[in-house]
């Protein structure tokens, strides 16, 4: 990683039960090193005016030989140093730090010469040693220790095993000693185990010297390796290759580039770049995650392949071996453990094939381990924002999420435009671990949009760290074209389509859509004041569609889809709302927290359907229907829909914006087949079933309006309704209003029996005719009126037909299916006996076409009862006249 930085430290130890602790002291602090070795472990951070600032992990008892670290402080006592400390290396009892200015300053106990400044054996405050300078890199084993300067090796301490590497007779160094064996081939990476050492040349080769009765040197089974040797990767067949349960490997040629190496108490461990990772050396405890049952040491280098679970491993950038466990970071950041110790595994200390420590959206990027424990640095991320997209004009309230944030009262972050950028503060919610800001107004730096803008979050205001996810700059000028519909019920539950015109790449970062709807006040309102209203933050990040804080705008929301140009959404459910106007404002926020301020309007509707006027008519169609009802509206979707069994039929209607009612012209039942021949079959049934009607106004949702008859009257004849005028007036009307039974003269009869009754009815059906047509009838007088399938309806009618094309309607009363009765109206014709047409309806505009007539006596208003009924006796002698004969 690139120190110094922000992050977190995490620590593993027995305190934790070998689980992981993340230490919150460390948040918001710029950390420059973790490090130790043997039993310590330390934390650099660079503190203000970029002194060092060490905090130890470890206990206090493994200071033991340590006199320069206070129990109570826990910080390095001051001495006479200029400067800041990079690093700190201990050994078993001598400590080593490097400065920022490539010095090196030990103290402790010089047990072998450990300490490198010759014979001293003990030294209570770190000393300078003058020998080397200008080193990049320091290591420590238990007793010896390792400094690279430009590429060149030094080396001092203990040296019995062979862990100096100077020359075969040097068993001991007291002062840092070149190792010559590189003379010519430049060091870029060192490590110490506890008794033996690793390098790493500028071509990436690998070796080792010092101890190797573990195998810990790769090189085969030996004692000691006195000078450097070099360690080979042998392409040999990968351990447990049949057990893979994941992918398949499949051997590469690799040059074997070693970018990472360690070294623990007796195994040793290597990453190549290419991410493969390889141990050796010791396995008692499982440290080479091999998984060999038998935990027997390994003498050459192989690759580990798969974790606990059987899965194949990913690639890896680092690795670290503690004495008995080993680490490594994957090529994502991923922390992986495994061997016999403190793993940040809860209670788990002994695993023997590597194990991912599961911790959500860290990256880790360094690490130390010791005899004991391991500490573990994650740098500070910010992996995404919410939203990620705003309008140009500012004003959108981000959530920045990610890891390691913290309140230092300095936090802030920029948004980077090219060579421009823009800074604001950020508030910590301590609640969701995360950064609140508000983007600033974007327009004074731009005139092209969409634009995608760099966002870094600083805690200090000196070191930044750029955002995972780019934030989107889309234009505040994005408007609705169009809605589809654009009425709908307050019940809601239909789609809505806005169309509106979005580029690719602004769509493309729309995942959190919100539609807002809200009631429009019945005065004229304020355009320019609303943009201002809608186009600042109205709901923020930790407020759902729903919150109680859109109320302060009287917006209503609901979730977006957006495809191809169009937003859809589910049309709320307004019944509720307390609101003077069904005329709605409907936009848009595109990042579900803006409004883009262009609204359009919506109607929402109450729609009570009453009646249809009529709900029949003649299957000849033609009759204009009125659809009666309140909450109406004119509208230029407005349709009325006839459903059949066979089909279905669209109708045209019509607004009246007086009386507030729409009508339409019913079509021919031919019309409703489905595109069929029409046949009696088909339009029986049809009439049987009745239509279904159904009125939209929007094209989309459908309001039953009832079911609507095609029904043709026909009158097949005419007779005389006759009351007994003796009866009381009460029981007359009783007669006259109350329905009949149909009756059939003619069941069960056989036979002669038959035959009789058929002429008792034929006899009587001949009187009636001829009381019809030789007789007269008066006004007053009730008229029977004989069919098929008659229906009682609202508006039945009998009209009676005169002078070639006057007319008069009247009441009729329903007897039974096949029979009417109408009292005769006075109708303004001269006196005498007139021919009166009689038809019916059944909805009181489409009439039958029987020609059935009736003689109708008129008398003129000037004359008086007596003359009346002179004039009777001379009609009806006139009519008895014209009677045929009897035969």
């Amino acid at each position: 990683m690139q120190l110094p930085t922000f992050g977190e430290v995490f620590l593993t130890t027995d305190d934790v039960q070998g689980g992981l602790e993340n230490l919150k002291l460390f948040k918001g602090k710029l950390i420059s090193s973790l490090c130790g070795g043997c039993r310590k472990l330390f934390v650099i951070e660079e503190g203000l005016d970029n002194q060092g600032i060490i905090s130890t992990l470890h206990s206090p008892e493994h200071d033991e030989y340590d006199q320069t670290f206070s129990q109570d402080s826990h910080n390095l006592q001051s001495f006479d140093f200029k400067g800041s400390i990079k690093t700190i290396v201990t050994g078993k009892k001598h400590t080593v730090f490097l400065s920022d200015q490539g010095d090196i300053y030990s103290y402790g106990y010089g047990e072998y010469g450990a300490l490198g400044h010759g014979g001293i054996i003990e030294l209570p405050i770190p000393k300078k040693i003058i020998r080397i300078s200008k080193v990049d890199t320091i290591a420590c084993g238990e007793y010896h220790t390792l400094a690279l300067s430009n590429g060149d090796l030094f080396a001092w301490g203990r040296g019995f095993e062979g862990q100096l590497g100077i020359r075969k007779d040097v068993e001991t160094a007291a002062s840092p000693m070149f190792l010559s064996y590189f003379y010519k081939n430049k060091i870029q990476l060192i490590a110490c185990g506890a008794y033996h050492s690793l390098a790493v040349d500028q071509q990436g080769a690998l070796y080792g010297w010092g101890e190797a009765r573990f195998g810990q040197l790769g090189t085969g089974r030996k004692v000691s390796e006195q000078l450097p040797s070099r360690i080979d990767f042998p392409p040999e067949q990968p351990m447990n290759q049949s057990e893979l349960r994941v992918g398949k490997f499949l051997p590469q040629e690799t040059s074997f580039q070693v970018v990472s190496i360690s070294g623990g108490y007796g195994h040793s461990a290597a990453v190549t770049s290419t991410g493969e990772l390889y141990t050796w050396g010791f396995n008692q405890r499982g440290q080479l995650g091999n998984g060999d049952k038998d935990k027997k040491s390994s003498y050459y280098p192989k690759r580990l392949m798969q974790d606990i679970s059987g899965i194949q491993l990913p690639g890896f950038n680092k690795v670290m071996c503690g004495y008995y466990t080993t680490y490594a970071i994957d090529q994502k950041g991923g922390l992986w453990s495994w061997g016999g110790g403190n793993l940040g595994h809860q209670n788990d200390k002994l695993v023997d094939l590597p194990r991912k420590i599961v911790l959500e959206d860290r990256k880790f990027t360094n690490m130390y381990a010791n005899g004991q424990a391991a500490a573990f640095f994650a740098s500070l991320r910010t992996i995404s924002m919410k939203p990620n997209h705003g309008p140009s004009t500012g004003g959108t309230i981000i959530s920045l999420i990610g890891t390691g944030f913290c309140d230092t009262g300095r936090q802030s972050a920029r948004f980077k435009l090219g060579d421009q950028y823009t800074e604001v503060g950020c508030e910590y919610d301590s609640l969701t671990d995360s950064f609140r800001c508000t983007t600033p107004n974007f327009e004074e730096h731009l005139d092209k949009y969409p634009v995608e803008c760099v966002v870094e979050v600083t805690l200090d205001g000196n070191v930044y760290v750029e955002c995972e996810q780019k934030f989107l700059v889309y234009s505040s000028k994005i408007v609705i074209s169009s809605l589809q519909p654009k009425c709908a019920s307050i019940q809601g539950g239909t789609t809505l389509i806005i169309n509106i015109n979005i580029d690719d790449l602004t769509a493309s970062y729309m995942k959190h859509l919100n539609v807002g709807f809200q009631p429009r006040n019945k005065k004229k309102e304020d355009k320019s004041a609303m943009k201002q209203s809608t186009n600042k933050p109205l709901n923020p990040l930790d407020l759902s569609i729903n919150d109680p804080e859109l109320d302060k705008e009287n917006w209503m929301c609901v979730e977006g889809f957006y495809e191809k140009g169009k937003i859809s959404c589910t049309i709320p459910n307004v019944s509720q709302l307390q609101t003077d106007s069904l005329n709605f404002n409907v936009d848009v926020s595109i990042n579900g927290q803006q409004f883009t301020g262009n609204p359009m309007v919506f109607r929402f509707y109450d729609i009570q359907i009453k009646e249809l006027q009529p709900d029949n008519v003649m299957s000849e169609g033609g009759a204009s229907v009125k659809i009666i009802g309140d909450g109406f509206f004119d509208t230029t979707n407005k349709r009325v829909i006839f459903k059949t069994l066979f089909g279905e039929r669209l109708i045209e209607i019509m607004w009246d914006k007086q009386d507030r009612f729409y009508s339409f012209v019913a079509p021919p039942l031919s019309w409703l087949l489905g595109g069929q021949q029409p046949t009696p079959e088909l339009l029986n049934a049809v009439k049987a079933n009745g239509v279904t009607a159904l009125l939209t106004l929007s094209g989309i949702e459908w309001i039953p309006i009832g079911t609507f008859y095609y029904i043709d009257p026909e009158v097949l004849r005419l007779g005389p309704f006759v009351v007994d005028e003796k009866l009381p007036e009460e029981q007359k009307k009783l007669l006259i209003h109350q329905e009949e039974q149909e009756v059939d003269h003619l069941k069960d009869l056989q036979g002669a029996d038959l035959q009789k009754k058929k002429d008792e009815v034929q006899k009587q059906l001949e009187a009636e005719e001829q009381e019809i047509n030789y007789f007269f009838k008066k006004a007053g007088h009730y008229l029977s009126v004989y069919g098929e399938n008659l229906a009682n309806t609202e508006s039945l009618l009998v009209q009676f037909i005169f002078n070639g094309n006057m007319a008069v309607n009247q009441k009729a009363i329903f007897k039974n299916k096949s029979k009417l009765v109408v009292q005769i109206p006075e109708l303004e014709l001269p006196t005498g006996i007139h021919d009166v047409g009689v038809e019916i309806t059944f909805n009181g505009t489409s009439f039958s076409h029987s020609g059935k007539v009736f003689k109708y006596m008129a008398f003129d208003k000037s004359l008086n009862e007596q003359q009346k009924l002179k004039l009777e006796d001379e009609e009806i002698k006139k009519l008895k006249k014209t009677q045929p004969k009897k035969k």
